[in-house]
């Protein structure tokens, strides 16, 4: 018996096997994310009743119909069983279907994973904001367009539906993509149970189990969160929670100077906030082009209400309680003593991510992971 465990990438076959029809280009795009999330693909049926996906020029026919997507072999349920339906688990099974397999896709949260619902698209609606923001409040700016302009204040809530209300429109057009061509949507967190075979199901229900030909891994990924730092999910708080813009903290201590945090100090500042970086290397933004790191320095921080603790870490932060505001402990990275202690209104944990892989049962299969990730050939 012949099985296959691939692991899929945030990445999609060209969007080329497509056609788009609309009135002007789409620049928009995510994570690498099908313009069918975007909802400006045209399917047509044939006389057959198969599925035909337009090209410029030309047409491309898929060997399944929309009410059977292929016919999977004798001994299996499907010829291919995707877990994670995110922006990789989206783009393996439309491209799987338009290969003639039967596919089945598994997410045991909503559909768009981490990109959709928690990263990618509301952080780019909570960045369009804060840049709107800046403009209404540059005098200089306004002036010179002739406008005048008095104070500008936002509304928390009506900002944050903003942002929910485009991952929602994406996730319903990432769903209404795969529904359109006959991928099963199957709720419930799935995990591998031996080889070619797949349980899923929600808390409290009973398990369903599925078996394919071959399995996909598109599970993404999480906050990492180091040890001593406790999260609440209101004062002391990851990425997930802070898209959901909550409250506006006076002041607020990021943890982690990469991409995330720098997204969120742009955020919280054109809200009003001041910012505090915390860092365990020598300088700012450390994973990035010098080059960029230094013009991100004058144009993201330097003018802005941020300052930072550069060569600590943070190895204890306490949420807020009992009328406490939260407690950020620094310790110096190298001598390992403590070096200060942060009383703020709240901290982001901005450390990176890590692999979305414990109790997916790939123990069961004999795969051992690697710092959480899976061993991968050049092939995925």
């Amino acid at each position: 018996m012949h099985s296959t465990l691939s692991f899929s990438q945030a990445t999609t076959v060209p969007t080329t096997n497509y056609a788009f029809h609309s009135q002007s280009p789409i620049n928009l795009r995510f994570c690498g994310l099908r313009r069918e999330a975007f909802g400006i693909s045209i399917l047509t049926r044939s006389s057959s009743g198969r599925v035909r996906l337009s090209t410029r020029g030309r047409s491309k026919r898929t060997s399944a119909s929309t009410g059977n997507n292929g016919t999977p072999p004798k001994s299996f349920d499907y010829d291919l069983i995707i877990i994670g339906a995110g922006v990789g688990g989206h783009g393996a099974a439309l491209h799987a279907v338009e290969k003639g397999l039967k596919t089945a896709i598994i997410e045991g949260d909503v559909v768009g994973g981490t990109c959709v619902n928690r990263g990618c698209v509301p952080s780019k609606a909570l960045l369009a904001v804060s840049g709107r923001m800046r403009e209404l409040q540059s005098e200089h700016h306004m002036k010179a367009l002739g406008l005048q302009v008095s104070a500008a204040g936002y509304d928390r809530q009506g900002v944050a539906d903003h942002a929910n209300n485009l991952a929602s429109k994406i996730r319903s057009n990432l769903t209404n993509s795969m529904k359109a061509l006959g991928v099963d949507i199957l709720t419930g967190f799935g995990t591998i149970v031996g080889p070619q075979k797949v349980k899923y199901g929600k808390v409290g229900f009973t398990d369903n189990v599925v078996t394919a030909k071959d399995i996909i891994i598109a599970t993404g990924s999480v906050p990492f969160v180091p040890k001593g730092i406790e999260v609440d999910g209101k004062t002391v708080i990851t990425s997930d929670h802070a898209l959901k813009l909550e409250f506006v903290p006076d002041w607020i201590a990021i943890v982690g100077s990469g991409y995330i945090g720098l997204e969120f100090s742009d955020v919280y500042t054109a809200l009003g906030s001041e910012v505090t970086f915390i860092e365990a290397l020598d300088q700012l933004m450390p994973g990035f082009d010098p080059e960029i790191s230094k013009l991100a320095q004058r144009v993201l921080i330097n003018p802005r209400k941020i300052d930072y603790h550069t060569g600590v870490f943070a190895t204890k932060i306490t949420p807020a309680r009992d009328g406490k505001p939260v407690i950020v402990e620094l310790t110096d990275a190298k001598t390992k003593e403590h070096k200060d202690t942060l009383e703020v209104d709240a901290a982001l944990i901005a450390t990176g991510r890590a692999p979305f892989t414990y109790g997916l049962g790939l123990e069961n299969i004999n795969v051992v992971t690697q710092r959480g990730f899976v061993p991968v050939d050049e092939r995925m």
